[in-house]
């Protein structure tokens, strides 16, 4: 795999867009990687316009102060209380009950949930892990671990970005837009 971009988002931590063969239109698979000092994890696989027309709609949003965390809602527990909310979620949605996180969420895989919002007028985003077993049967050789253990043990990455970083990162965007005909 080869790096299409990579965001800045620490002095050692940035979102890396990997592909097998170099990006030329919007239909082309990407990975996005969460590349840290000592880790990289994946924390979205799909075609380039996806990754890149989710993130630049919500850095948008944020930018214009559009995402702002509802007050029962805490910096880098976000992840935390989406997977506690999803555990209880009965199969038949009930009058009345309402999905607050989905205006945050910007990529998952069955690992990582990746959202973007602010709080006291600064912008966040956090990567947290999610519970594999939500909505997925155990693979034969995988060793489940309960819902309980798994949220005991839970951490998530956070990062405050700066509205300068927000722009550059919306810039960067932009360009890949121009360059694939992405709307």
């Amino acid at each position: 795999m080869s790096i299409f971009r990579s965001f800045r988002l620490t002095d050692v931590d940035q979102l890396v867009f990997y592909s097998d063969s170099p990006v030329q239109q919007k239909f082309d698979n990407v990975v996005v990687f969460l590349r840290g000092q000592h880790n990289e994890e994946g924390i979205f696989e799909d075609i380039i316009q996806e990754a890149v027309s989710t993130l630049y709609n919500g850095l948008k949003k944020c930018l214009s102060n559009e995402l702002a965390l509802t007050s029962e809602l805490e910096v880098g527990k976000l992840g935390e209380a989406w997977n506690v909310w999803t555990n209880n979620l009965s199969d038949e949605v009930e009058d009345g009950e309402e999905d607050v996180f989905h205006q945050y969420w910007i990529w998952s895989t069955r690992n990582f949930q990746t959202w973007i919002y602010q709080k006291n007028g600064e912008s966040f985003i956090e990567i947290g892990p999610s519970y594999k077993w939500h909505y997925v049967e155990p693979n034969l050789d995988e060793t489940i671990i309960s819902f309980n253990d798994f949220i005991s043990g839970y951490r998530s990455y956070v990062f405050e970005v700066s509205p300068e970083e927000i722009i550059n990162i919306i810039e960067s965007l932009e360009d890949i837009k121009k360059e694939l005909d992405i709307s």
